[in-house]
């Protein structure tokens, strides 16, 4: 298996669904993917939007864990598919892009704190 791949994946098309057990994660080389989870009724909650020079599908390869939401094509995309030994290798090889995967993962962190503070069950009331 290669290490690092190119994807295509037209509109409306699924990359990975919550649940999955992948060792993999993906750059946006161009086009929008929507990251999306669903609550108990089944209805979409959307989380954010990946765009060009972003990534996403990380926390699983990392964690070892499935997949915490899905990801779906909104536009024509093309896609850097790196396994987990693509991963290994770019850590060690491009110290930048390692620091720039940190700063998203914390802006993401960040954006979910927010959503979860404008939750219903998480108001205060008075």
């Amino acid at each position: 298996m290669d290490a690092i791949l190119k994807e295509s994946y037209k509109p409306g098309d699924y990359i990975f669904f919550e649940g999955d057990i992948e060792n993999h994660f993906y750059i946006v080389e161009s086009g929008v993917i929507q990251i999306f989870t669903k609550d108990s009724t089944g209805a979409r909650i959307p989380i954010c939007e990946v765009v060009d020079g972003e990534s996403f599908g990380e926390f699983a390869l990392i964690s070892k864990s499935p997949r915490s939401a899905t990801a779906q094509a909104v536009t024509d995309v093309v896609l850097v598919k790196v396994s987990e030994d693509g991963f290994q290798q770019l850590m060690s090889e491009l110290p930048t892009w390692a620091e720039c995967m940190m700063k998203t993962f914390v802006d993401r962190l960040q954006n979910m704190t927010e959503k979860v503070r404008e939750l219903e069950q998480f108001k205060r009331r008075d």
